[in-house]
């Protein structure tokens, strides 16, 4: 399965990372988050008002389910408006150092199918496993994985008022005034074995992005109110809120756990578009300051945004927090370079090339890390609409089946 060894990375990455000063990057983070929201909803819109026309219902039915300011930032505290609900516990073990990417053959799917419901998937087979009824009054869109491949958390809008299409309700719901957290647990055969509202949070605005760490414990959500994120222990119920300063932004998609006190998140540029410390940055949520007081930056901007602004999200930090894998994105003349780095967290300088290097016309379809083992040896990514498999050096083509429109994802999902 496994072939080609590696070309000369440093020799490459040094060409492609070589500073540019007079060449600004322009600022589209926020137009491509809001778009991505948007063609989100638009294709679970598409796909329930084409079902209703049909007059098609399908799926597996899982049952027995149980029911230009410096804001100070890093403010710890409860809030009597975030509940957690009680019923947590921690995930299952996780997988070891070495383990191979079938210890971890199980995606959740958010939002399949325009329902609200939750597919659970083998990705390597395609096999669909089950279709997971949201709790009474949630719609579900968007899911996260913690580090055992069994314990997921389900993202749900509550209330709020939905679309009616001949006579029948439609697409997630409007102005829905309440997010809910939503604990789901798979066994060994993928099937569901539970679902539990673990936390319930005010929706002021629609939430996009968020993950729960290795053991499920904590969990981390983007605030749309400030562009920052906040951490919830889902345990005890701490709360901390981590606001953006120097008119930045935190990327909502971006955020990735390794246990349960550090977190990778992007940072880059809002109202401001020069604020300190642009890029990938990783903090420790125990440490005290502001949101960059307690981060500190290991792959700056300028080494993976260079390609026209066309920046990509779906930064994965491995579970041991060695390594971060981001996807580069390079102009070369007309065409684009995309590929996958495999950086060091302790001294930020590259260590592997973990795709083959996809050259295209335009800035797209990504490549996105889609999997690591703990120590960040064996990388599973999607990348030119196929899946590539980087082990202990070597590359090699992996078959794979993500939900998909053509070669873009169809939906975001959880592995």
């Amino acid at each position: 399965m496994l072939d080609d060894s590696l070309p000369s990375l440093p020799a490459q990455l040094a060409d492609w990372v070589r500073p540019v000063n007079n060449l600004p990057i322009p600022d589209i983070r926020v137009l491509r988050r809001r778009a991505r929201r948007r063609e989100m909803r638009r294709a679970v819109m598409a796909a329930t008002i084409t079902a209703v026309v049909a007059v098609i219902a399908v799926g597996v039915t899982a049952a027995g389910l149980p029911g230009t300011g410096r804001p100070a930032g890093g403010r710890p505290g409860a809030s009597p408006a975030i509940l957690t609900h009680g019923g947590w516990r921690p995930a299952g073990p996780a997988p070891a150092a070495d383990a191979s990417p079938a210890v971890a053959p199980y995606i959740v799917i958010p939002g399949w199918g325009g329902h609200g419901t939750a597919q659970v998937r083998n990705i390597f087979a395609g096999k669909n496993i089950a279709t997971i009824q949201p709790l009474p009054g949630q719609y579900v869109i968007g899911a996260a994985a913690a580090g055992d491949d069994r314990t997921f958390v389900l993202q749900a809008e509550v209330g709020g008022q939905q679309q009616v299409v001949n006579g029948r309700k439609v697409g997630p719901p409007m102005n829905a005034p309440t997010v809910a957290f939503d604990e789901l647990r798979l066994g060994t055969d993928g099937r569901p074995r539970s679902l539990v509202t673990v936390l319930t949070v005010p929706a002021r605005d629609t939430m996009s992005g968020f993950a729960i760490s290795q053991d499920a414990s904590m969990l981390a959500y983007a605030n749309p109110d400030n562009s920052g994120f906040e951490t919830v222990s889902l345990a005890t119920g701490a709360h901390r809120s981590w606001a953006p300063v120097d008119s930045g932004t935190v990327a909502p998609y971006s955020l990735s756990w390794a246990g349960d006190r550090t977190l990778a998140f992007e940072w880059s540029s809002g109202n401001n578009r020069h604020p300190p410390g642009l890029g990938i940055r990783v903090l420790d949520v125990s440490a005290r300051g502001n949101l960059l007081q307690a981060s500190r930056l290991v792959v700056p901007y300028g080494q993976y945004c260079r390609a026209r602004g066309a920046c990509q999200d779906g930064q994965l930090l491995t579970a041991d927090g060695s390594k971060v894998l981001v996807t580069i994105v390079v102009a070369t003349g007309q065409d684009y370079a995309d590929t996958v780095v495999e950086y060091s967290v302790r001294t930020g300088e590259p260590v592997a090339e973990v795709v083959r290097t996809i050259r295209t016309p335009y800035a797209g379809p990504p490549c996105v890390p889609l999997w690591a083992d703990p120590s960040g040896a064996q990388v599973i990514s999607f990348c030119g609409g196929h899946g590539q498999r980087y082990d202990h050096g070597y590359l090699g083509w992996v078959t794979l089946h993500p939900p998909m429109y053509g070669l873009n994802f169809g939906a975001l999902f959880a592995w």
